[in-house]
């Protein structure tokens, strides 16, 4: 009864530490234990992916440019900056921006954008091309109209057009100046602010006319295989100076633990199984 008893209670306490430590342990460092929990990350059409650039289908008539609409615009509505985490999140809820064309079935709402960083210049984004890694990847995350709302598309095979861009090292870039000078204010898990709207194509780079195309998941938890990715062949430019902000201003703990950076938020390579890479040229 006694060892019942101390069993009891070391689960209540694993339980408690878990509340605050397991979510790293699980989340981040653990990707290959994700389908346990989540099946669908165990799937044969998972993300992120290699792309060789040998084995790509050229379909330049089909993927045509994106048309955005509201990319441009800043106007006086505010966004929302939030440290969930895992990553640094900018939500868009509701800003009145999307896209069309890039051979995607209807109009996609823009939801949030996102960043995965590694702790060097040799690692860091998710996807790789012919093997190489950037030290940083955005996504732009979309919702198909058609769904109502983004939990609805969440799960639908045709439910996220998610757009991705690589960066690299070299001159500082200003547009990414209003993200990271807030840096100060969400240096913990679930800390929040806002930012002035920015005029989300300032951050993006000049052409937007080469991009990869692949059907793939989420690249965490659940890994629903949800999303149409775009992969933009153009990266933008990032100083070692604001790389070095993401990766010692921001934490993946809360503001009573000890800090531990985000840095290295992605998810290994998942196998590309029998899934065709498109190429817009």
């Amino acid at each position: 009864m006694i060892l019942c008893y101390v069993c009891l209670i070391c689960i209540v306490l694993l339980t408690f530490a878990c509340k605050y430590y397991c979510y790293h342990i699980i989340f981040l460092t653990r990707p290959d234990h994700w389908y346990l929990d989540y099946p669908h990350c165990g799937g044969n059409s998972q993300s992120p992916v290699n792309i060789q650039t040998v084995n790509v289908i050229r379909d330049s008539q089909n993927l045509v440019p994106f048309e955005m609409k509201g990319y441009d615009s800043t106007g006086d509505l505010q966004m929302d900056l939030e440290n969930n985490g895992h990553t640094i999140q900018i939500n868009l809820k509701d800003k009145g921006m999307s896209i069309t064309g890039g051979n995607l079935s209807n109009v996609y709402i823009a939801h949030q954008f996102h960043f995965h960083w590694g702790k060097n210049n040799k690692r860091g984004s998710e996807h790789a091309i012919d093997g190489k890694y950037f030290p940083m990847e955005m996504h732009i995350v979309h919702y198909n109209l058609k769904h109502n709302n983004f939990s609805q598309a969440l799960n639908k095979q045709d439910g996220l057009a998610v757009l991705s861009f690589f960066f690299q090292v070299g001159k500082n870039n200003v547009n990414l100046d209003p993200v990271i000078q807030r840096f100060p204010e969400i240096p913990n898990k679930d800390d929040h602010t806002t930012i002035q709207k920015l005029a989300l194509r300032n951050l993006l780079p000049k052409t937007l006319d080469g991009y990869f195309r692949y059907h793939g998941s989420l690249t965490t938890p659940p890994c629903y295989e949800s999303v149409q990715w775009s992969i933009f062949n153009e990266p933008i430019n990032i100083s070692q100076k604001q790389l070095q902000s993401f990766r010692n201003k921001v934490h993946q703990n809360f503001a009573n633990e000890t800090n531990r950076d985000i840095s290295d938020d992605y998810r290994p390579l998942q196998p590309l199984n029998q899934r065709t890479v498109y190429s817009s040229k």
